[in-house]
C-alpha cells in the first residue's frame, strides 16, 4: 500500500473531485482499492493475500437504502451485499462457479445456541449468508461463512449442531463449539468447521474431509440411546439417503440405505397430536415431502408413506432448527421458495417464514403441519376485525385499508356462495365450495374437508410472497409473486351467493428491516 499516496498525487491534479468506491475490510486477505476519477482514469491496487474470500467491488451505487428496495420481502429473509453493489445477483456461469452477493438458496446450519437462532444458507456455494435473530422474526445478517476454498472447492448445503458432549474436542470453558457441516464440491465429500465464538468465526477442520463417501447435503443430528452421530445423506445408489453413524465425528460407518428421497435431508421427532408418549419420527427430503416411521439407530422403517406437505411453486430445501431448548419444544422449519422473481434488485430469492410443525391425525391418516410462529405478533400494528356477518358478492368490506404487508385469519361458513377468496395484486387465494379446494397463485388444488361447516385459512402477504395455510397448517402454499406497483390492498370476494364469516382478522404488519441502521 506504499504507493497509493504517491500515485494519488500525481492523480489528483488531474480532476476536480475523486471518489473511493470500494475500500474493502482490513480482515480481507486480498484488499482491493478502486479509485474513479472523473477524467476516467482508474487505479487499482491489490495487496497479496487469498482471493478466494474476495468478493470484488462493482462501481455502482445503491440509490435506495439497504431493506427499503421497492421489491424487498419486509418479513421474509433475503439477503444483503457486503462488498459491491449490483443488480441482479445471480449464479455465475463461469469459474469460480457459486452465487454472486446478494443470492441465498438453501438453508442451512439452522441451530439454536444461547439465546440465538441462527440461520444459515447457501450461497450457491460461494459461502453461507449468516443471520441471528433473538425472536425468529428480527433477523441481523452477519458477514458470511465458511467461504469456498481451493482445497474442497464450493461450500454446499449442511447442517449445525452444538456439541454438548464436545465429541470433537473443540469447546473450551466458557463456550461449547457449533459444528457445521457441509459437502466440498470440488470431489463431493463430507466437511466439518467449528466456531467457539457463539459463530461469530468459523474455522474449518485440518483433518477435512470427514467422509470421502459422495453426494451431498449432510443432516447431522445426536441419537441419545446409542450416545452417537449419525449423519443422513443424500447420495447413489440412484436417489436415496444414506445413513452413516459415528461416536468421534471422524470415522464414519454405513448403517443403511433409504430409497426415493432427493436431497437437503432432515430427520426429527415429534409428538403424535400433542402426546409426548406418541413420538414418531419424520424423515423428510428437499421439496418438504415427507415419510413417518421409526428409527431405530440404524434403519428408518416406514409407518405411513410419503405425502406432500407444501402445494406451492416456491417451496425447496426444506430445513428445521436444531438445539431448541426442551422448554420451547418446538420443531421450527424453514425453506427456499426458489424460483421467486426480483427484477433490478441487488438481492435474489427470499426464505419462507419461520413455522412450527406439528404432527395431527387428520381423518384416517397422521398429516405433518406447519403454522406460523407465534412471534409473528411482534410485527402487528393496527388489527381490524369483524365476527358474524354475512358477505354477498359486490362486497366493500375491506375498503379503506391501506398496505401490503398482512396476516390475514379468516374463519367462514361458504353458505350459498360457489366461492370465497382473496383478491392479492391479481392473484387469487380462492376456496371452491363444491370441489371443496383451496387454490393460491394458480398453483396445485389443495383438498380440504370443512369442520363443523366452516374452512379456516390464514395468509401472509409479503412485498413479494403470499403463503396460505389451511385448517391451522393441515395443507399450506407457498408462492412468490410480482406485485402491482401501488396496487391496491387485498379484497375479500364471494361468488354466486352469501357466505357467512365467523371471524376475520386482517393485521397490518411492520417490517422486520426498521431496528437496523440500514448499513
Amino acid at each position: 500500500m506504499r504507493l497509493l499516496p504517491a500515485c494519488l498525487g500525481l492523480l489528483l491534479p488531474l480532476a476536480s473531485a475523486a471518489i473511493v468506491l470500494g475500500d474493502p475490510p482490513s480482515t480481507s486477505p486480498e484488499s482491493a482499492i478502486e479509485i474513479d476519477l472523473e477524467l476516467k482514469f482508474k487505479l487499482r491496487i491489490k495487496t497479496p493475500g487469498n482471493s478466494a474470500n474476495q468478493v470484488p467491488a462493482t462501481q455502482t451505487k445503491p440509490k435506495v437504502p439497504l431493506y427499503a428496495e421497492r421489491l424487498r420481502p419486509q418479513f421474509h429473509f433475503s439477503a444483503r451485499q457486503w462488498t459491491t453493489h449490483q443488480l441482479n445477483p445471480a449464479i455465475r456461469s463461469k469459474p469460480p462457479h457459486g452465487g454472486e452477493e446478494g443470492w441465498l438458496n438453501d438453508p442451512n446450519g439452522l441451530v439454536y445456541y444461547k439465546g440465538e437462532w441462527h440461520l444459515f444458507a447457501n450461497g450457491a456455494g460461494s459461502y453461507w449468508v449468516h443471520a441471528v435473530s433473538p425472536d425468529l422474526v428480527h433477523w441481523t445478517e452477519l458477514p458470511p461463512k465458511l467461504r469456498r476454498d481451493d482445497q474442497l472447492g464450493n461450500t454446499a448445503s449442511g447442517s449445525a449442531v452444538v456439541d454438548w458432549h464436545n465429541t470433537s474436542g473443540f469447546g473450551t470453558d466458557k463456550e461449547r463449539a457449533l459444528l457445521a457441516f457441509f459437502t466440498g464440491w470440488k470431489n463431493k465429500v463430507q466437511c466439518m468447521a467449528y466456531s467457539v465464538d457463539r459463530g461469530r468465526t468459523w474455522t474449518k477442520d485440518a483433518l477435512n474431509p470427514i467422509l470421502a463417501h459422495a453426494d451431498r447435503d449432510p443432516k447431522v443430528f445426536w441419537y441419545e440411546p446409542d450416545q452417537k452421530w449419525v449423519m443422513v445423506l443424500y447420495g447413489p445408489p440412484n436417489r436415496s439417503y444414506l445413513f452413516f453413524g459415528s461416536k468421534d465425528l471422524r470415522t464414519w460407518e454405513k448403517l443403511s440405505t433409504f430409497p426415493d428421497m432427493f436431497e437437503c435431508p432432515d430427520l426429527f421427532t415429534l409428538p403424535l397430536d400433542g402426546d409426548k408418549e406418541q413420538l414418531k419420527w419424520v424423515l423428510s427430503d428437499g421439496n418438504g415431502s415427507y415419510v413417518i416411521g421409526h428409527f431405530d439407530g440404524t434403519r428408518f422403517h416406514t409407518e405411513q408413506k410419503k405425502a406432500a406437505l407444501d402445494y406451492g411453486f416456491n417451496f425447496y430445501a426444506t430445513q428445521t432448527w436444531s438445539d431448541v431448548p426442551q422448554e420451547d419444544g418446538r420443531r421450527v422449519q424453514m425453506a427456499w421458495m426458489r424460483g421467486g422473481k426480483y427484477p433490478d434488485m441487488p438481492f435474489n430469492q427470499q426464505l419462507t417464514f419461520p413455522c412450527v410443525l406439528k404432527l395431527r391425525t387428520v381423518g384416517d391418516e397422521i398429516r405433518l403441519c406447519r403454522y406460523p410462529v407465534q412471534e409473528i405478533a411482534r410485527l402487528y400494528g393496527k388489527e381490524h376485525q369483524w365476527e358474524n356477518v354475512t358477505v354477498s358478492p359486490g362486497n366493500d368490506l375491506l375498503a379503506g385499508i391501506q398496505g401490503d404487508l398482512f396476516d390475514i385469519e379468516i374463519e367462514f361458513d361458504p353458505g350459498q356462495s360457489s366461492a370465497l377468496g382473496f383478491k392479492i395484486h391479481g392473484h387469487d387465494v380462492q376456496y371452491t365450495t363444491k370441489t371443496e379446494h383451496v387454490v393460491s397463485c394458480r398453483t396445485h388444488k389443495m383438498y380440504v374437508k370443512r369442520k363443523d361447516g366452516r374452512i379456516q385459512m390464514r395468509l401472509l402477504v409479503d412485498r413479494t410472497s403470499i403463503e396460505v395455510f389451511v385448517n391451522h397448517g393441515e395443507i399450506s402454499a407457498a408462492n412468490c409473486i410480482l406485485p402491482i406497483k401501488d396496487g391496491p390492498p387485498p379484497k375479500l370476494y364471494v361468488n354466486s351467493g352469501d357466505a357467512v364469516i365467523k371471524s376475520l382478522k386482517v393485521r397490518e404488519l411492520t417490517s422486520i428491516w426498521r431496528k437496523t441502521d440500514g448499513k
